[in-house]
């Protein structure tokens, strides 16, 4: 069979070649978008099903992709090779009416449907990253009885973590081949067969079940990578005498490679990596800015950042710092653990053993989320998964220092404030991520934000467990952790300042100037000790017609007599107590304590919405902010935070509740 060499891609030569090969079990094609990797398999597979009468099975995951995608790509490829004549294009089969081999297409939705493949010498799984990897094995199990039976897979690589990198590309030592290729007694010109790379798995040592004997299985899988370079219909043959030169897809790609390389890296070379959407939590990350080779540094110590969520493993990464100059951040390990390590104590053993890989002997400083503190029901003694967790560490001679929160801090800003490290817009701090981090790269580089500027943590089904799990950002959690920790002062400033732009720019509040001397006519101090469990004061001073909050208090405690100080702080003209009847012994108490003070007691109101409903616009026309507070004080930063944040129907609506009572007593004095 006589076939136009100019009608072929470099992908195809390789095919026919190896096609050929009896001791090649699996050929993988894989690399970037426009290589004509389908293209050049539906050409190899119609030549060699016209040159022996051998069946080929086509599988794409489901079904209902098949019409319109590689079988379509069939019926084109027999055109270009002028033998579309030689067949006969059914529904979901081409028969070969030379000698009656079958190219059946068939969609794969459970891997209890494979069955029958010994009739088939070769199958091709087309977008084989849609794939399980349960299919994968379901097929090479039931692909026997036929001498020289092959398995041709084509795929864009896009997610590093995917279980093919895993399972094929990790697993296996790979070693490059020469790009020669003879076909007919005659070498294809060199030019014609480059790849981006051509590599072949290392031989293997198995036993003969039959003789005993320990014999060499020779390597059976090559990969084949190319990318739109290779692609005579997208950048013209080597001698430039057939094939076409797309200029607007080669422009295309040259603009990803200067404005986005990541993307570039992806889909145009078809190196591993992740496709960004563009609405990612970390937008502000760039691979190949804020990665590269950060290794661990034994004169600095190290600091650990946890999540124990289980599926699909307990994030753990491993962080230094150095504060020389500025604050220069790095991640340069990680620990994923996966079932059946994914345990507190197996998890923290591994860490162990990593952290004794590298002689850290060291204080080791961690870090984490703030559930992990809550006691559990696992032990008798009903410690937390973090005291579980330290303690392992400490038995295995580890000095800790625990760095853990009560609470964590806010998703979204957080979020913002590493974006706006990248962005370099706080001066003085650096992040990089070192390169061996490929599973929180990808984390990183792939989860999305909500709509309320938060981690969306969309779930998967694992198919062969059937568990549901958050796929993405568990690993960015262990991020934030960190670098609020090692970056809080700036954390705070930056929060404060983001929030008091953001409330201001929306209209919702204004400020007064703090360095202008006020003439101040009255004050009141609004306390209400106890909301949800929250003790809650504002502070107010008249100016001409409106009032500035000079302070506030916004603390989880129910202690009186951190309540009683906290007022005896704030001198006033006039202080209003709203509370229940228990509260009245501490008012007696204060009256002793602060003679002379107007401090008047009034009933807790029933419906505090509609109190907060009806003093709003009085509330946003009359009173004004502190912008030094609002940066100073975490306090008054958590209540304007939780003020701005109140709609009906959320619970934690202090700020909201104080400031409405506050409101309601100053109009009815007004009419008064």
């Amino acid at each position: 069979m006589v076939i136009n060499y100019k009608k072929l891609n470099p992908n195809c030569f390789h095919l026919l070649k190896y096609l050929q090969d009896a001791s090649l079990r699996f050929i993988i094609l894989y690399g970037g978008s426009s290589s004509a990797k389908s293209f050049s398999i539906a050409q190899a597979i119609l030549i060699m099903t016209l040159q022996d009468p051998e069946n080929t099975k086509v599988f794409r995951k489901v079904g209902a992709a098949l019409k319109d995608s590689i079988y379509e790509a069939f019926k084109e490829a027999s055109k270009t090779l002028n033998v579309y004549h030689l067949f006969d294009f059914k529904e979901r089969r081409i028969v070969c009416k030379f000698n009656g081999a079958k190219i059946t297409f068939s969609g794969l939705d459970d891997s209890e449907k494979i069955k029958g493949l010994e009739n088939y010498k070769r199958v091709f799984l087309e977008e084989f990253s849609d794939f399980e990897h349960g299919d994968f094995k379901q097929i090479r199990k039931r692909l026997r009885g036929k001498h020289g039976q092959q398995i041709i897979c084509s795929f864009n690589p896009i997610k590093i973590t995917h279980w093919i990198k895993k399972e094929i590309f990790d697993k296996d030592k790979w070693h490059d081949i020469p790009m020669e290729v003879t076909l007919g007694g005659k070498r294809i010109p060199e030019e014609l067969t480059t790849v981006k790379s051509l590599r072949m798995n290392e031989p293997k040592q198995i036993m003969n079940v039959r003789t005993k004997e320990i014999v060499e299985h020779p390597g059976d899988t090559v990969l084949i990578q190319s990318t739109y370079l290779n692609n005579f219909w997208v950048v013209g043959s080597p001698d430039g005498t057939y094939g076409y030169y797309d200029e607007q897809c080669v422009a295309d790609f040259e603009k990803d490679r200067i404005n986005d390389p990541d993307y570039y890296n992806v889909y145009a070379l078809g190196e591993w990596g992740v496709i960004r959407t563009g609405s990612e939590f970390f937008g502000s990350f760039k691979r190949g800015q804020h990665s590269g080779e950060r290794p661990y540094n034994p004169s600095l110590p190290v600091h650990l950042s946890v999540d124990n969520n289980v599926l699909p493993f307990i994030s753990i990464s491993y962080w230094q710092v150095d504060f020389t100059t500025g604050i220069k951040i790095w991640q340069f390990h990680e620990t994923c653990a996966e079932s059946p390590n994914n345990t507190v104590r197996k998890s923290s053993k591994l860490v162990a053993k990593y952290l004794k890989s590298i002689r850290y002997c060291d204080k080791l400083f961690v870090h984490g989320d703030a559930s992990t503190k809550s006691a559990n029901t696992f032990d008798d003694e009903k410690r937390s998964w973090m005291d579980l967790f330290i303690e392992t560490l400490k038995n295995e001679g580890f000095d800790i220092e625990d760095k853990v929160g009560d609470r964590n801090p806010s998703v979204a800003m957080t979020g913002e404030f590493i974006n706006a490290i990248f962005d370099f817009q706080i001066p003085g701090i650096e992040i990089c991520i070192d390169e061996s981090c490929t599973i929180s790269l990808e984390d990183y580089m792939s989860v999305q934000k909500d709509s309320n500027g938060g981690i969306l943590k969309t779930k998967v089904k694992n198919s062969t467990t059937k568990q549901s799990y958050e796929e993405h950002g568990h690993l960015s959690d262990t991020f934030r952790y960190i670098v609020h920790d090692l970056c809080h002062e700036s954390f705070i400033e930056f929060s404060n300042r983001r929030k008091r732009n953001l409330y201001a720019g929306k209209g919702m509040l204004d400020f007064f100037n703090p360095d202008t001397v006020h003439n101040y006519t009255d004050s009141v101090v609004y306390i209400m000790p106890n909301v949800a469990g929250t003790f809650l004061l504002v502070h107010t001073r008249r100016c001409g017609n409106t009032w500035h909050l000079t302070d506030a208090m916004f603390k989880d405690t129910s202690s009186v007599d951190e309540i009683k100080k906290a007022i005896m702080c704030h001198e006033a003209k006039t202080h209003i107590f709203e509370c229940s009847p228990v509260y009245y012994q501490m008012v007696k108490e204060l009256r002793q304590e602060m003679k002379g003070a107007d401090i008047r007691v009034i009933k807790e109101y029933s419906d505090v919405d509609k109190r907060i409903s009806a003093t709003s616009d009085f509330i946003k026309k009359n009173l004004l902010l502190s912008p030094k507070k609002f940066e100073e004080s975490r306090e008054y930063g958590n209540f304007v935070t939780n003020l701005m944040d109140y709609n009906v129907d959320c619970e934690n609506k202090g700020a909201s509740t104080v400031l409405s009572g506050w409101g309601h007593y100053i109009i009815k004095s007004r009419s008064s």
